[in-house]
């Protein structure tokens, strides 16, 4: 085990599982706020990565399978962290891109994208300082 107080997070990647359902979205909320912590973002950046988080787990729930999980992967860099959440899905659409969802989510994160690939579907959210958002 090695101290993780002075390590910086330049690559890590965390990864979480939970039911697709609507009550364990805070756990992703909780872990996005503690990473992006570590990635030094700021406070005002933790909180729009919290809302981004929970707008997108909101895109992904209706298309997500019965026996599906709500998935997050969390990509650590310093000044920048991105946030791969994915549910299994028997569909081939995408999220409403022209909802009040989308608006906000777009609205809070630095960048977004969608992705479909077998039968996952993803939403990508990065937040970045914007001092480091050029890298």
């Amino acid at each position: 085990m090695t101290s993780t107080d002075t390590a910086r997070p330049d690559g890590d990647v965390v990864e979480l599982s939970t039911p697709a359902d609507v009550v364990y979205v805070s756990t992703l909320r909780l872990a996005a706020a503690s990473l992006a912590a570590r990635c030094e973002l700021t406070i005002d950046d933790i909180e729009d990565l919290r809302l981004a988080v929970d707008e997108a787990c909101a895109l992904l729930l209706p298309h997500a399978t019965a026996d599906s999980h709500l998935g997050a992967r969390f990509h650590l860099h310093p000044g920048k962290l991105v946030v791969d959440a994915s549910v299994t899905t028997s569909e081939t659409s995408e999220p409403n891109r022209d909802g009040f969802a989308w608006t906000v989510l777009d609205a809070l994160a630095s960048t977004v994208d969608v992705h479909m690939q077998a039968d996952t579907l993803t939403i990508s959210v990065t937040k970045a300082r914007e001092s480091v958002q050029t890298l």
